[in-house]
């Protein structure tokens, strides 16, 4: 009888756990995650994502494991990375890719990483440059009230980023062309304000491209 049992419950669980994979796809290391269920007020204005509200392809690093062609937006109000994707009874779902896993995702042409700072919690960042000195851009939205003309609609403020330079381990930060020069000693200074100056390069406004061929050329430094 007990082995009946066993053997009811073996196939009940193999049963289930088909179901499963059904719905939720067969790898739990990439849908180990929660529904995502943010939605902001009504007639809120803007958007809670770092660019938009459309979802683009990107690829995700969990447990050292990569996945690419994924369908993911970065919502930045949140500091949710979000999946999104079609089970194979071909409903539409939105989750969460848990923060314990992650380790980096790139993302319309951006590359991020989930970071451990120094007050031990973990934030994600956008990673500019890969030599031994690498800045890193930390975005946030905040949602306000909008009360232009008497509005009471919720409007999300445009992105804002928080810009340090350094390893890993050790960030500075700096908020514009001086602070940032300021960040190395006195005989790299001057070469890198004179770089900065040759291509018109502000800090607080600068592309992705321009700030990485600016850290390079700090880099380069480092080896002189």
């Amino acid at each position: 009888m007990i082995l009946l049992l066993m053997r009811v419950s073996s196939i009940s669980a193999q049963q289930k756990s088909n179901e499963t994979d059904k719905i939720y796809g067969s790898d739990p290391l990439l849908y180990n995650g929660r529904y995502y269920t943010f939605f902001p007020p009504l007639n809120t204005l803007g958007n809670q994502y770092l660019d938009d509200g459309q979802f683009d392809t990107g690829s995700v690093t969990l447990r050292g494991v990569r996945y690419s062609d994924l369908i993911l937006n970065y919502d930045i109000y949140n500091q949710n990375l979000v999946l999104k994707y079609n089970n194979n009874l071909g409903s539409a779902g939105l989750i969460v890719l848990s923060d314990a896993w992650l380790e980096e995702f790139t993302f319309k042409g951006k590359n991020f990483k989930l970071i451990q700072t120094v007050d031990t919690l973990k934030r994600i960042c956008q990673v500019i440059g890969t030599g031994r000195s690498r800045i890193f851009y930390f975005w946030r939205k905040d949602l306000n009230l909008d009360n232009f003309y008497g509005a009471k609609n919720h409007i999300f403020s445009t992105p804002r980023k928080e810009m340090k330079i350094g390893t890993e381990n050790h960030f500075n930060l700096f908020w514009n062309n001086k602070s940032f020069c300021s960040l190395f000693g006195p005989e790299k200074k001057n070469e890198i304000r004179n770089y900065i100056r040759k291509y018109n390069i502000n800090v607080k406004k600068a592309t992705d491209q321009k700030m990485t061929d600016l850290i390079s050329f700090c880099n380069t430094l480092n080896t002189q």
